[in-house]
């Protein structure tokens, strides 16, 4: 019996949100650009797959919302059939153990998101859009958020200022990757302080257009990845926080992660932003020892 082919299955299937029973596909050959273009796609649930014999370019090409459900691996534009498994670094997820959580961004006409545990919008708002994030998920770049599009009523521009709900709190574990990338008019960022257990911020802020942003109340002991958080941000003049404000001694990376700021941006104790002090490093309370970007309020 001739073993089967899954290429261009669902290719610009973008309504579909979820494949259930992959399963039954074990033993399949090929699978290039399986899922290419299926921008809606969230899960591939599967009690269990070999990808023993399996070949697939660009498998899942523009599936920017897909998650696994181990450890929240996203898949790259480049991803082929090796990240087509259960565990950690793979897509699939096994519905009995499903490790992902979700929150949510309602988009309102007024201008402002709203990051909340709360699924149902604000009923007395005109809401522009609305959608689910996966809070453990290393998403890759753009194309997860309800203010992700490059046109129309949820083109990124019209977002102009964004607050965590106090209910975020209730996340113990939170990756914030390119959650406002390119957001280029989002002007005002509030309630960073309901956050706890954020891991990552890859490129979270890069290119906003705040002046300022608040920090108090932040724990930052868990953070792991700073890359290019506030890359771009040419208008940050002043990034409050807590004095008891620490990132941790090990575990943490971050390069550029104030790539392309300006010396508009002045730590507490005076230190100018220059383009040579752009690591990580710098995410830290300025002192005559210690050069950093932020003041103590």
């Amino acid at each position: 019996m001739r073993r089967p082919t899954g290429a261009y299955w669902f290719n610009a299937f973008s309504s579909c949100t979820e494949v259930w029973g992959f399963e039954n596909l074990t033993g399949m050959t090929s699978a290039n650009q399986m899922f290419t273009s299926c921008t809606s796609l969230e899960a591939i649930y599967t009690t269990s797959f070999s990808i023993t014999g399996l070949s697939g370019s660009l498998m899942f090409n523009s599936c920017n919302r897909l998650v696994g459900g181990t450890d929240g691996f996203v898949p790259s534009t480049t991803s082929g059939a090796s990240v087509c498994k259960l565990g950690a670094g793979g897509v699939l997820t096994d519905p009995n153990n499903d490790q992902r959580t979700w929150f949510y961004g309602h988009f309102y006409e007024d201008g402002e998101a709203v990051l909340t545990a709360t699924p149902t919008p604000d009923p007395n708002r005109a809401l522009r859009s609305t959608g689910r994030i996966c809070a453990i998920a290393k998403y890759q770049g753009l194309g997860f958020t309800p203010w992700t599009g490059n046109a129309g009523s949820t083109h990124r521009q019209y977002l102009t200022s964004a607050t965590f709900a106090a209910d975020m709190a209730t996340f113990s574990y939170l990756n914030l990757n390119y959650l406002f990338y390119s957001c280029t008019n989002l002007a005002s960022v509030s309630g960073l302080g309901n956050l706890s257990g954020v891991r990552s911020m890859r490129y979270t802020f890069s290119s906003c257009a705040f002046t300022s942003i608040d920090f108090r109340g932040f724990d930052p002991s868990n953070l792991t990845d700073l890359f290019y958080t506030f890359s771009g941000c040419s208008h940050l003049t002043t990034i409050y926080a807590d004095p008891t404000w620490a990132l941790p001694s090990s575990g943490i990376t971050g390069s550029q992660c104030f790539y392309s700021c300006s010396t508009s941006l002045v730590g507490g104790s005076g230190t100018v932003w220059a383009s040579n002090k752009t690591a990580y490093t710098y995410f830290r309370i300025d002192t005559a020892s210690t050069p950093g970007y932020i003041t103590v309020a």
